[in-house]
């Protein structure tokens, strides 16, 4: 449901215009990416309410602002995938965000764990089971340039995320290679701390240079390349 109204609204919204949530829809329909035959009884009220919890739950990481009754797309977020690398459109940073969490939970897999993708974001992005233990993951996608990614983090939502068993995926996309960096909640904490993960206005940027060792600010954090839970 958050899915098949939030990429609409962004293609919609990319426009720059400050639309209300019937506008959103109205126009969502007329260009083909909402299919009236699938949408809610009330689907002014599904988008107004997907938005407005995006907003409430992301703060400064949005990919949207309010204005009244009206929204738009966020002009002070980096990018509009959570911190992905800028794509060719503002949907497109959400497919391959999206793509990133499913190549993670396509890795878990291979690697015996019963792992799914999570329905609604809402800080947790891949679930995965193995041994009796649960763990929970947040996916992070960039795609390289000059074998450096950059991957950002709300610290609001970094903060929520404390909990035991919790982990980051960094995924680098290059090409048709995906690469994996999996670091566990406390180590990502520890080069907050250390100002090896930057602390920005109103984000965390962890930039990674990718190529026979993982480098994280001069630091080899290659230890943990495609080091899955239970590793």
């Amino acid at each position: 449901m958050v899915q098949s109204f939030k990429i609409p609204a962004i293609e919609v919204l990319s426009e720059g215009e400050l639309l209300t949530a019937d506008e959103i829809v109205e126009k969502a329909v007329q260009r083909g990416l909402l299919d009236k035959g699938k949408m809610t009884q009330a689907p002014e009220r599904t988008m107004s309410s997907v938005l407005s919890n995006n907003i409430r739950q992301r703060g400064s990481g949005s990919e949207f602002i309010r204005r009244g009754d009206k929204f738009g797309l966020n002009p002070g977020r980096a990018d509009a995938g959570g911190g992905k690398s800028a794509p060719k459109s503002p949907a497109q940073a959400l497919f391959n965000g999206k793509a990133g969490e499913y190549a993670v939970a396509g890795e878990l897999l291979f690697c015996g764990f019963d792992a799914c993708v999570a329905n609604v974001d809402e800080g947790t992005d891949v679930f995965a089971v193995k041994g009796g233990r649960c763990f929970f993951i947040q996916v992070k996608t960039s795609v390289p340039e000059r074998n450096r990614c950059s991957y950002f983090i709300s610290p609001g939502a970094h903060k929520r995320f404390n909990r035991p068993d919790a982990y980051y995926a960094f995924v680098m996309r290059s090409g048709a290679r995906n690469d994996f960096l999996v670091m566990p909640y406390h180590e990502v904490q520890k080069q907050v701390e250390s100002g090896r993960i930057e602390k920005m206005d109103a984000k965390y940027r962890a930039t990674f240079v990718w190529g026979d060792r993982i480098t994280l600010d001069g630091m080899d954090v290659d230890y943990y390349r495609r080091r899955w839970p239970l590793a």
